[in-house]
């Protein structure tokens, strides 16, 4: 007897625990269909910021790189269809070419492993959704299932009616989100891996042409070089200026409008004299 006594109290309080965590279910559930939302136009605007300004012909600008001169390389990865972040890395390793080999090898996989972990954190947040999501929903279909038997039982379809709802919206959004999700991530992990692929390659090619101007004794530096600093403030002016000239686009309607709003005034004439716009048209 005590057994059963106690077997009832402690489903009483699973049932209780399991009740209250609908509520935080649903909560989550809205919060990673928002992110999924999140994801669609963040993939819309790398896709217009980024992917279609990634336009290099690697074969080609590996060989450009691999014959240029040394004064000529910055030159040759500015041109290059590379991202930019790309390039700054590249000039990076460029302005610190006067480093020994193995700092110069160090340098070089540190700045490849910051552009690893960047597209990992990214594609780390899509696997997260993907994973969590479909949990969530099973655990929104789950918990009112209980009550929704229990009002079978007692001939409340009403209550059963409602909990089967709740289930079903919960697995759908689950799934919904995970496959949002998922969509999005291989996509973008296709273009990291491609970006990574020209990385490495490039930073390669490069690594082989200061080896080889150092045997050649070419490297004459003692100080780094700031093409990569140059580069990277040349690249915050023109974003600056994007969205300076965007402001200046959106306002500019509302600017023709007050300047056809100010009466014309004649030479010699003020501003207070001048004559006021008529708000009849029958007059004047």
């Amino acid at each position: 007897m005590d057994f059963v006594v106690t077997q009832t109290y402690l489903g009483d309080i699973l049932h209780c625990i399991s009740q209250a965590l609908l509520a935080p279910d649903i909560v989550l559930l809205i919060a990673f269909i928002a992110y999924a939302v999140f994801c669609i136009g963040s993939i819309v605007m790398e896709a217009i910021a980024e992917r279609r300004n990634f336009r290099v012909e690697m074969p080609r600008f590996l060989a450009a790189l691999s014959a240029a001169e040394q004064d000529a390389i910055p030159r040759v990865v500015k041109e290059s269809g590379l991202l930019n972040r790309q390039k700054v890395a590249l000039l990076t390793v460029f302005d610190y070419r006067l480093l020994p080999g193995d700092a110069c090898v160090a340098l070089t996989r540190r700045l490849v492993s910051a552009e690893e972990i960047r597209y990992a954190k990214i594609a780390g947040r899509n696997d997260t959704a993907v994973k969590v999501a479909p949990m969530l929903g099973l655990m929104g279909t789950l918990i009112p299932l209980g009550p929704g038997i229990a009002a079978l039982g007692t001939g409340d379809l009403a209550g059963l009616s409602s909990s089967i709802v709740i289930a079903f919206d919960t697995t759908v959004a689950g799934l919904a989100t995970a496959v949002v999700c998922l969509v999005i991530g291989k996509i973008r992990r296709n273009w990291y891996e491609d970006y990574m692929t020209a990385l490495d390659s490039a930073m390669a090619t490069l690594f082989q042409k200061i080896a080889d101007m150092r045997e050649a004794g070419r490297i004459t530096q003692t100080e780094p070089d700031t093409q990569a600093r140059d580069y990277a403030a040349q690249v915050r002016g023109m974003r600056a200026a994007k969205r300076a000239e965007d402001v200046v686009r959106q306002t500019a309607p509302e600017a023709v409008a007050v300047a056809s709003a100010v009466p014309e005034v004649a030479p010699g004439e003020s501003v207070a004299s001048a004559p006021a716009a008529s708000a009849d048209p029958r007059e004047g």
